[in-house]
């Protein structure tokens, strides 16, 4: 399709690296107007079209993994079936029925409920700004009397919450945030894995009034971050008001008060 160069001059304001697919956009719309050429009116009226369509969602909820579902070698967790099983929850709920009867004017991204896991403690999702996150848990577990002392737990632990004494190894739970990677560095089983799970959190957002996700359990299996989850929607569904996200919400009632509802 011909570009007159008006069009062109601002087509190269738009960032390199979204600009292929912005032209394919514009030259859609201007196909669907029948026309031949994008000329600056062209240009200008796609850019308001799309702009609307862009900041409208189809669904009222978003569920994302991290790449710890990719073999990741720091993930404790793998936890694609869980996010299925999460998004299943969402659609049980209507929760995008919902909210559409919630909110005022079409449904946007920013009304969406977010819900983010993190295969490890590294978190490289954003779960602290989502509404409900799960962060992967190793429990360790400790045989002092396989270890070889040789210090290997020590150097790859980040929080320092490991110490290797006469007696072998010793761990700071106060420090230690369940990554396992001591574990998987033991070669003896000194240190070993428990037990797998999710750290629980709630509440997080961006936007005016930003905050982040608070802990509403410290360790879950998945059976009960499930059904932990489909309490928080249920909480969420009988206080939202005109399609405010959860943390405004746990803000205008409190922490303690929504945990105490959620878990009972």
């Amino acid at each position: 399709m011909m570009w007159e160069p008006e069009a062109e001059a601002l087509l190269k304001r738009v960032p390199f690296f979204v600009r292929k697919k912005v032209k394919k956009k514009v030259e859609e719309f201007a196909r669907e107007r029948g026309e031949a050429t994008v000329s600056n009116e062209v240009m200008l009226a796609a850019r308001e079209a799309l702009r609307d369509k862009a900041s409208q969602a189809e669904k009222a909820f978003s569920v994302e993994g991290c790449f710890g579902l990719s073999s990741c070698p720091n993930a404790v967790t793998s936890s694609e079936e869980l996010l299925n099983r999460l998004e299943k929850i969402l659609e049980e709920k209507n929760l995008t029925s919902f909210l559409k009867q919630k909110i005022k004017g079409p449904l946007k991204h920013h009304h969406q409920f977010r819900v983010s896991l993190a295969e490890c403690p590294n978190a490289c999702s954003q779960v602290q700004i989502k509404d409900f996150a799960l962060i992967g848990q190793a429990i360790l577990g400790l045989s002092p009397e396989n270890c070889n002392f040789c210090g290997e737990c020590e150097v790859i632990c980040e929080e320092r919450a490991i110490k290797v004494s006469a007696s072998g190894p010793e761990i700071d739970d106060e420090k230690c945030l369940n990554c396992g990677a001591c574990a998987r560095v033991c070669e003896t089983g000194a240190i070993f894995v428990k037990e797998k799970g999710y750290r629980l959190l709630i509440g997080g957002k961006l936007g005016r009034h930003p905050q982040l996700a608070q802990e509403i359990k410290a360790f879950a299996s998945e059976k009960e971050a499930l059904e932990i989850f489909s309490k928080v929607l249920d909480f969420y569904q009988r206080h939202c008001k005109e399609g405010e996200r959860l943390g405004a919400i746990i803000a205008r009632l409190g922490f303690t008060q929504a945990r105490k509802e959620i878990l009972g």
